[in-house]
């Protein structure tokens, strides 16, 4: 199975999960874990440039929180653009999911 990054895979769970509260980058990354019983594992450096990118496009912006021992996080949140867009790869996504399934039914 391909580990590229397209609309329908990383760039739609980051916003999806963004769209339920704000995380920090490993944070998401446990959450994919979790919740996909281990099948969705991406490092977190393959992680960054998404999120960075995601920033540049105005579609998520991130804040800084001091943590114990004077340490900082990095939060991300979904910005109202990164909804739109979000909205747009499920919709896609779906249309996508549907059309494969539809070839493997074929009889």
């Amino acid at each position: 199975m391909s580990t590229r990054n397209s609309p329908y895979k990383l760039d739609m769970l980051v916003l999806s999960t963004l769209s339920k509260h704000d995380c920090y980058g490993y944070q998401l990354t446990q959450i994919f874990d979790e919740c996909s019983n281990g099948i969705i594992k991406p490092k977190v450096s393959s992680l960054y440039p998404i999120l960075y990118r995601l920033i540049d496009q105005g579609y998520i912006s991130s804040y800084e929180e001091i943590i114990k021992n004077n340490r900082r996080r990095v939060y991300y949140h979904l910005e109202p653009k990164g909804f739109e867009l979000l909205q747009q790869l499920i919709d896609d996504y779906q249309k996508y999911t549907a059309s494969i399934q539809s070839i493997l039914n074929y009889k």
